[in-house]
């Protein structure tokens, strides 16, 4: 039987496309994914986020695919859903992105719109740095001299594997 961890988890994977050893590796030092599921709970809601898990899990039960888990998730009529369990969704992703939780409905002294920063590890250790192949100002774990190299693959940082589709590629 899946946890709220598990499934937490899982969703996340699906929308971000992030591998699963990278988004929560089973040796985790850091543990994103528990602070993550913690900071969120009442900011959504218990009612939503058990919702947008226990959609997951019938879907990932049903075998749907990433791609039809999140088209379930987050598109309704082939337009971006407005549900609260949407809106959570895409909350949950910006969080993963940018370490940054937009509050996406009021949910009691939670105003919509409001932001805030999970914690100096959620900020510095963002997808969206990885991405850019970065690192926040002020902190990195790179050696002096760093810049001077070619960097490694966008494949060596989010597990995704380049395609030959148009567009940004690693």
């Amino acid at each position: 039987m899946s946890t709220d961890l598990d499934n937490f988890t899982g969703l996340s994977v699906v929308l971000t496309g992030i591998n699963q050893e990278l988004l929560a590796p089973s040796v985790d030092p850091i543990g994103l994914p528990t602070t993550f599921l913690a900071f969120i709970g009442p900011r959504l809601g218990q009612n939503v986020l058990s919702a947008l898990l226990a959609q997951y899990a019938t879907l990932l039960a049903d075998q749907s695919t990433p791609q039809q888990i999140g088209n379930a998730i987050l598109m309704q009529n082939g337009q971006p859903a407005t549900t609260q369990t949407a809106l959570a969704a895409r909350a949950i992703m910006k969080l993963w992105l940018l370490g940054v939780w937009y509050q996406p409905y009021a949910q009691g002294t939670f105003t919509a719109g409001e932001q805030t920063v999970v914690s100096s590890e959620a900020y510095t250790e963002s997808w969206a740095w990885k991405m850019a192949q970065a690192h926040p100002m002020g902190y990195s774990e790179f050696f002096f001299g760093y810049w001077n190299e070619v960097p490694p693959s966008l494949e060596d940082f989010t597990g995704v594997t380049a395609s030959a589709q148009t567009g940004a590629s690693s």
